[in-house]
């Protein structure tokens, strides 16, 4: 009976010493750090309701990338993110690609300039388990619903904001909140076309 309270007695004593290791040290920080913070909405059950509304302020406060700013003078931009694990990506990978009229594999990292409407469509295709820290940054700019779930959709265009012309964008999140591909195709559609209307408006008044 003795040794079976020394055994109990030294397990308790390890494991308190090894919780209180994790908890004050760094390792406990980097685990926490290593695991993704950007969820997939698919696998959550969520998809939330799609709020098409356009925004100058970025999500975090913070001034739009330089390269946003200079892209906006040749055209509208479309940034999509994704991750490996995430079955709503896998949804609509497929139709970002039949809009846009593109192929390529959801591991990339993707750069395209494509036309649409006569207008040119800056395409910024991103997976975060496959990118660069600063293109992770991206998401936290622009997720301006405060979602924090992946599929999500940034599109970029141009507004007038008190007598300024300015980068004005929308975000979208998840499979858009509808149940069929097409209706999903139809929705992003529309989108674009407004961004590019809203350009082609706003166009001559801004300056780089």
């Amino acid at each position: 009976m003795d040794k079976t309270v020394y055994h109990i007695t030294a397990i308790l004593i390890v494991s308190t010493s090894l919780l209180g290791m994790w908890i004050g040290t760094d390792v406990y920080e980097e685990v926490k750090n290593g695991i993704v913070e950007v969820l997939c909405l698919s696998c959550l059950k969520l998809d939330p309701y799609t709020k098409s509304d356009f925004t100058f302020k970025t999500a975090n406060g913070e001034a739009h990338p330089d390269f946003i700013i200079d892209n906006l003078s040749t055209g509208i931009i479309f940034i999509h993110y994704s991750e490996d694990a995430c079955p709503g990506c896998d949804i609509m990978h497929p139709i970002v690609e039949q809009l846009l009229n593109i192929s390529f594999g959801k591991e990339e990292m993707v750069y395209k300039e494509i036309k649409f409407e006569n207008t040119t469509i800056h395409y910024y295709y991103t997976n975060i388990d496959h990118s660069t820290p600063e293109r992770k940054q991206w998401i936290k700019i622009y997720d301006k619903d405060h979602v924090g779930g992946l599929p999500m959709f940034t599109i970029i265009t141009l507004g007038y904001n008190n007598g300024l012309i300015e980068p004005y964008y929308t975000t979208l999140y998840g499979t858009l909140g509808l149940d069929n591909d097409k209706a999903r195709l139809d929705f992003l559609r529309e989108i674009l076309y407004e961004s590019i209307e809203l350009y082609n408006e706003n166009l001559p008044g801004f300056k780089v």
